[in-house]
């Protein structure tokens, strides 16, 4: 088994409280995360804090700790409702946006953080929204993983490398030797979600001999690629329309 620990909406003014709370189970369990960085963030709901004045250099210095940096969309900021290839909600970055936009956007991140000494070639979109017009766009644009998907195997689409993600809901239901588990430390000063930090530290625990940096994480043969679409259809069906029936079901037998 290996287990991949990520986390999402990292940006000058996120709630760095909240993140400081992260890193200490982090150095406690030697965890090197993968994390999401937003290139021009300008969501409301993450301008939490004045914006920290060292950011980039933190940053830099948490990738030579041995954290693994990634790309997190671009502005962060919802402009289109669609549904892209994953994801359960409309609300999206870049599903449903032509090529051309999808790839100005990813471009001009891409040259934020390259402008800040900040090289990567993951990324994944806010809210798991994204499609193949995004793909098309990060392979233009140099990105070799897209860490987002929902087959159990990695496949790869239009030269872009989707590492599977199966996080919440039927996840936690069915077996897998690959885990990837997302956080947004953010959201734990929520009292609906401040049991996030409580699931970080049992993770750590219960995981801990088997969690493992982003290169060892992909460090696996990819899957036939018509059957893991397949797979990825079905486990969709399930993540959508059974496993929510299935929680009302439960929640009315209580």
């Amino acid at each position: 088994m290996k287990v991949l620990i990520r986390f999402d909406d990292i940006c000058p003014t996120m709630d760095w409280e909240q993140w400081e709370r992260a890193e200490k189970v982090f150095k406690k369990y030697n965890i090197k995360p993968l994390i999401g960085v937003i290139p021009d963030c300008e969501d409301p709901d993450l301008l939490i804090t004045p914006p920290r004045e060292n950011f980039w250099e933190w940053l830099k210095s948490k990738k030579e700790e041995g954290y693994e940096i990634a790309m997190h969309g671009y502005k962060h900021l919802y402009d289109n409702r669609c549904r892209g290839v994953i994801n359960k909600g409309l609300n999206t970055e870049f599903a449903g946006h032509p090529y051309e936009e999808q790839l100005d956007k990813i471009s001009k991140g891409k040259a934020i953080l390259e402008s800040h000494g900040i090289k990567t070639d993951i990324f994944f979109a806010p809210s798991h929204s994204y499609d193949d017009n995004t793909l098309k766009a990060l392979a233009a644009c140099g990105f070799k993983y897209n860490d987002d998907g929902k087959s159990t195997k990695p496949i790869r689409r239009y030269g872009v490398r989707c590492i599977p993600c199966r996080a919440g809901g039927a996840f936690s239901l069915i077996p897998q030797s690959y885990r990837t588990f997302v956080f947004h430390a953010h959201e734990w000063a929520r009292p609906d979600k401040a049991r996030g930090y409580g699931d970080l530290v049992s993770i750590a625990e219960k995981y801990s001999t088997y969690i493992c940096d982003f290169k060892s994480y992909t460090d696996r043969i990819d899957g036939n690629y018509l059957l893991q679409s397949v797979d990825e259809k079905f486990f969709l069906f399930w993540d959508r329309s059974i496993y929510p029936k299935l929680l009302r079901v439960l929640k009315k037998i209580k």
